[in-house]
C-alpha cells in the first residue's frame, strides 16, 4: 500500500520519508529506519493523532549531516533552506499555513527509545520547547509549564509536607527530583509511569503532552495516601511520602488538574499551527 493511500482524512494529512533509509544517518537504528518506512507503522501514527481537532503533516529525513538540527525547533524558509536546501523546503512548507509541520531528523534522546508514535508526540514536545528555552520568550508552552509546575509544587508542599524551595516556585525544584519522579509513577496513567520508568522529573511533562496529543485528554490517577520511593533495601523502598490533610474533594482536584493542562496544551498546539518545527 502506497503512504498516499494511508492518509484519507485529517488529522495527519501528510506523512514523508526523505533521504535514503537503507543507511544509518540521523536515524542511526535499524529498526528506527524501518518503522519510519512502514506502511504498517504509518497507519499507526495516523491512528495515534486520530483524536486531535488539529491537522498534521510529517516529514522524515534521513540524510548525511542532518542530525544535528535535532531539537531546533520552530524554523523560518530562509533558515530552513540553509539547513536542508529549496527542494525540501518547498515541499515542506507548500500547503504548511493550517497544519503543524513536524521534520524528524533522527530518534536520539538521553534514553533508547524506538520510533513509535508515542516517542514521536514526546520528541515533538522537545522541539516545541526548544524555541523559548533557546529564546528566552513567553509562550503557550512556558504557559503549560508553569501551571503543571504550579499545582505539582503546590501538592508536594500542602499533601506531602515536602516544600520547595522559593526559587523553583513554577519549576522543578531540583533538590527533589526523587519525590516529583515518585509523585509521577503514583498519578501518571502512561505506560512509562504504570511501570515505575519516570527517573528524570521534567520527562513526565513530555509524556503529559504525549497523552494529550493521543487521546485529547490528560487524565491522572488519584492521590494516594502514601508513596514510597527511594533506594530499595532488601527489596523495599527506604522513603515515604505521606499524605496528610487530604481535602474530601482532592481527586476532584486531580481531575481539573487534567482537564485545564489539557486546554494548556490546546494553545500549545494552536500556536503551532502554520510552522515547521525540526525536531
Amino acid at each position: 500500500m502506497k503512504i498516499s493511500e494511508l492518509l484519507t482524512e485529517a488529522p495527519l494529512v501528510h506523512y514523508e520519508p526523505i533521504g535514503d533509509f537503507e543507511k544509518s544517518h540521523g536515524f542511526r537504528h535499524d529498526v528506527d529506519r524501518r518503522l519510519a518506512t512502514h506502511p504498517t507503522n504509518i497507519q499507526k501514527i495516523h491512528t495515534f493523532l486520530d483524536n486531535s481537532p488539529f491537522d498534521f503533516r510529517i516529514f522524515v529525513v534521513n540524510m548525511p549531516g542532518k542530525g544535528k538540527y535535532s531539537e531546533t525547533g520552530a524554523v523560518d524558509y530562509n533558515n530552513f533552506v540553509s539547513m536542508f536546501g529549496k527542494d525540501i523546503a518547498d515541499k515542506v512548507y507548500t500547503n504548511s499555513e493550517n497544519a503543524v509541520n513536524i521534520v524528524y531528523v533522527g530518534n536520539s534522546g538521553d534514553a533508547r527509545v524506538i520510533f513509535t508514535p508515542w516517542i514521536m508526540a514526546h520528541r515533538f514536545g522537545h522541539a516545541v520547547a526548544a524555541n523559548y528555552r533557546m529564546r528566552d520568550v513567553q509562550s503557550p508552552w512556558r504557559d503549560a509549564e508553569t501551571y503543571f509546575f504550579n499545582t505539582v509544587n503546590d501538592i508536594l508542599k500542602t499533601i506531602y509536607n515536602k516544600p520547595i524551595n522559593p526559587r523553583f516556585k513554577s519549576a522543578i525544584d531540583w533538590e527533589k527530583p526523587q519525590e516529583y519522579n515518585a509523585l509521577f509513577n503514583a498519578i501518571g496513567t502512561m505506560r512509562s509511569a504504570r511501570t515505575k520508568q519516570i527517573k528524570r522529573p521534567y520527562e513526565f511533562f513530555y509524556e503529559c503532552f504525549a497523552q494529550y496529543l493521543k487521546t485529547g485528554t490528560v487524565k491522572f490517577n488519584p492521590l494516594p495516601k502514601n508513596i514510597s520511593y527511594g533506594r530499595k533495601a532488601w527489596g523495599r523502598d527506604t522513603k515515604f511520602m505521606q499524605g496528610r490533610n487530604m481535602p474530601e474533594d482532592i481527586n476532584d482536584h486531580l481531575i481539573n488538574f487534567g482537564e485545564t493542562l489539557s486546554e494548556y496544551f490546546d494553545e500549545v498546539i494552536r500556536s503551532a499551527q502554520g510552522r515547521v518545527y525540526v525536531m
